[in-house]
Parts: C-alpha cells; sequence; structure tokens
C-alpha cells in the first residue's frame, strides 16, 4: 500500500516541477481560475475523484494529465516493489523524470530544458564517484559522440530526446542504455506502422515514451534481455 500511497504523491510533486519553470515554490492554482488550491484538494487521485475531476471554484475540468500520471506512478512504484529488489535511487530518479516527460513530449512534442539539467544535477549527486570512473566516462563519451553524429546525420531524432539519452548515458551501464535504445526504437518503429496503417500519414512522433517504456521494461526484464541479445557473452 505505502508503494501507491507514495507514488501517487511522486506523481503529483513531478507533474507540478514539470510546469513550474519559473518557480518551484509557488502554490498550486487552478489552471483556468487561478484560485489558489487548499491541501485536501491536492490529496492525489483521492481529490480528482471526490471532485468529480473539476475545479470546485470553476467547475471547469481538472486537465487529465494529473490523474494520468498520479496513477501510472502508483502502478510503476508497485510494479517495482513487486518485480526488482534493489531500488536505487537512480531507478527512482528514472522514473520520476521519464514518465512526466513521455506525457509533455506526447502533447508538445518537446522536452523542457530545466527537467533536463535537474535531472542531470540530482542524478550526478546520487552517481558523484562517477566522474572518478574512467572507463565509465570513456563509453560515455563514446555513446554521446555517436548520439550526435545520429542527430547530425540522419536528423531523425529532436534534439532534446538526444540531451535526455545523453544524461541518461553518463549514469547507466553501458548495456542497460544500448538495450533501451535498441527497444525504444524497436517500439517506436512499431508504433509508428501501427499509426501509419490507421492514419495514412505521420508527421512526427514523440520519442520519450518509447523511451520511458523501453527503461521500464529493461529495469524490470534486464537478465532476460541480456541474455537475448547478448548471449551471455557480454557482462
Amino acid at each position: 500500500m505505502w508503494a501507491i500511497i507514495v507514488g501517487s504523491m511522486m506523481g503529483s510533486f513531478m507533474l507540478c516541477v514539470l510546469y513550474a519553470e519559473d518557480t518551484l515554490l509557488r502554490r498550486s492554482q487552478c489552471d483556468h481560475c487561478g484560485k489558489f488550491l487548499t491541501w485536501h484538494e491536492l490529496i492525489p487521485v483521492v481529490s480528482f475523484i471526490l471532485q468529480k475531476g473539476k475545479c470546485r471554484s470553476c467547475g471547469q475540468p481538472i486537465p487529465g494529465n494529473h490523474i494520468i500520471t498520479e496513477l501510472l506512478f502508483a502502478l510503476l512504484f508497485l510494479l517495482f516493489t513487486v518485480h526488482i529488489d534493489d531500488m536505487t535511487g537512480n531507478r527512482i530518479l528514472l522514473i520520476c523524470f521519464l514518465v512526466p516527460l513521455a506525457i509533455y513530449d506526447t502533447h508538445h512534442f518537446r522536452i523542457p530544458n530545466h527537467m533536463t539539467v535537474l535531472f542531470f544535477l540530482l542524478l550526478l549527486i546520487f552517481n558523484f564517484d562517477q566522474l572518478f570512473n574512467f572507463s565509465h566516462l570513456l563509453y560515455s563519451s563514446v555513446l554521446i559522440l555517436l548520439l550526435h553524429l545520429f542527430y547530425f546525420l540522419t536528423k531523425g531524432i529532436g534534439y532534446g530526446d538526444i540531451k535526455l539519452l545523453a544524461v541518461m548515458s553518463l549514469f547507466l551501464p553501458w548495456q542497460y542504455f544500448i538495450l533501451i535504445f535498441m527497444l525504444s526504437y524497436i517500439i517506436g518503429g512499431i508504433a509508428a506502422i501501427i499509426f501509419l496503417f490507421y492514419k495514412n500519414q505521420l508527421k512526427k512522433i514523440p520519442l520519450v515514451p518509447f523511451i520511458t517504456t523501453s527503461t521500464i521494461i529493461v529495469l524490470i526484464y534486464y537478465d532476460e534481455l541480456h541474455s537475448i541479445y547478448f548471449g551471455g557473452f557480454i557482462n
């Protein structure tokens, strides 16, 4: 139960961080009428249900991304508690940032710079020792160089995605990163084909939802995926 409660609270908080580019300390308020919300209007999931998805002051609907994010966080925290024994700070940070970014990228087709910077700084705090790991820095540098070459040669990916993947490559073991990168394009390719089949045209597709989905899959099923892709030849 604690995983569901903590997860939904974290989802609500991260959504505030995502949209509060001007200041992280401002009070929450209605997007329509500007009324400042009281504490009992800010209880994750519960307040949305009790208020029937509407602001108590103006009656306008509360954006659906609020309840979606809170429920996703609750579900993922529960899922990770069941399937992952070693829930490290890195893994928590990955989920806390990738899930709201996936929702944002789906709606706006971009990644807020302040989220990428904050993601980097927090990962740096949790992994300060990595700054002195030469082999890790070497492979991260190679991956970041390859990501930029891929961007400049193909233009098949947004630069916001490049920056996000670069940050992830700095703090993830290279085997994890390669698996996440490959799965992102496999899942994204399948989704693009399905979208084309029903819509007949495709202008652009957000990548972060597929990066997020792939990260979740790799975190839970790393051993199985490692065996499939690397065949036990690489540890």
